[in-house]
């Protein structure tokens, strides 16, 4: 998993630098956050609320004010009722999508979207039950949206996020910070 993110963020780093060093307008947008997790699909049987933390970078397209492309990273805790110590851990990787709807006007509060594909690792940890620990994961789809705060140079933002494969995924309540800068005139 640590190679995948590695190799993930240098091809980003890579592609994306060139054009944000050619446009004024491109610039990375660095971003991270965190808050409530429940699973959904077989991860919505015998598991509490958790927590979930994320963080990725957005980079602007420059076709449209408010369209960019990004990398996210996020790591999802489940843990599953009784006394056990039961927990389902999952980090994922996303290149993703996104769009803040009406980015030009002067509105503080602007909604977003965003959605894209990656992979997502399920390991279960089996705390003191005896049994054995196990990992599975594969391709996986997230889909989310919310609502972003500009103050000044920083953005805040709370919203939702889905993540999932074909079995088991995340449905996440977040807030967090973005630092897309100051507004070009």
């Amino acid at each position: 998993m640590k190679r995948i993110l590695i190799a993930a963020v240098t091809i980003t780093v890579a592609v994306t630098t060139p054009y944000g060093i050619a446009a004024a307008q491109r610039r990375f947008v660095p971003f991270a956050g965190g808050g409530l997790a429940t699973g959904t699909g077989d991860l919505s049987q015998g598991t509490d609320n958790g927590w979930l933390a994320f963080a990725g970078v957005d980079v602007p397209l420059g076709l449209t004010p408010g369209l960019t492309v990004g990398l996210t990273g996020s790591y999802s805790h489940l843990p599953y009722r009784g006394a056990f110590s039961e927990a389902m851990n999952i980090p994922a990787v996303f290149g993703e999508l996104g769009y803040v709807i009406a980015a030009k006007s002067s509105s503080i509060v602007k909604p977003y979207v965003r959605g894209g594909a990656g992979v997502q690792i399920r390991k279960y940890d089996p705390g003191s039950t005896g049994y054995r620990k196990q990992s599975d994961g594969g391709i996986a789809f997230s889909a989310g949206g919310g609502l972003q705060f500009l103050v000044s140079s920083t953005a805040l933002f709370v919203g939702a996020h889905f993540v999932s494969d074909a079995d088991a995924g995340v449905l996440g309540f977040h807030g967090g910070l973005a630092w897309p800068g100051r507004a070009a005139k």
